[in-house]
């Protein structure tokens, strides 16, 4: 009898689980060439693009650069890699792409990689 209460539980619970809404991380702001506001529905983070050094001479341009490839509301996942001074450090990759945003920006010559 127990048993089947058990079973009872874990299919009612599966039930929620699977139609329950999930809400995905989206971009709210580039507010830096490696620096953007991401939110969850619920919340909000200050993420900084792990891996990836900006050169001062680029900055305008990668700003530019990054605004087209995430623009605002664009689904993300986020591989966390540390956090600093109360801002998470992750890589950034957009649903739409298997890259990561720091193998782009190498790619296009804008940043270096500090990993």
């Amino acid at each position: 009898m127990n048993n089947f209460y058990i079973k009872t539980l874990i299919l009612f619970l599966s039930f929620f689980c699977f139609f329950s809404q999930v809400y995905a991380a989206e971009i709210l702001q580039v507010s830096s060439s490696s620096v953007l506001l991401i939110g969850d529905n619920n919340r909000t983070y200050t993420v900084k693009i792990a891996c990836t050094e900006i050169s001062p001479d680029f900055e305008e341009k990668s700003i530019v650069w990054l605004k087209r490839q995430l623009p605002r509301h664009t689904k993300v996942n986020l591989k966390p890699k540390g956090s600093l001074d109360g801002m998470l450090i992750a890589k950034i990759i957009p649903f739409n792409s298997k890259i990561d945003i720091t193998e782009k920006y190498i790619n296009e010559g804008l940043a270096t990689n500090n990993c």
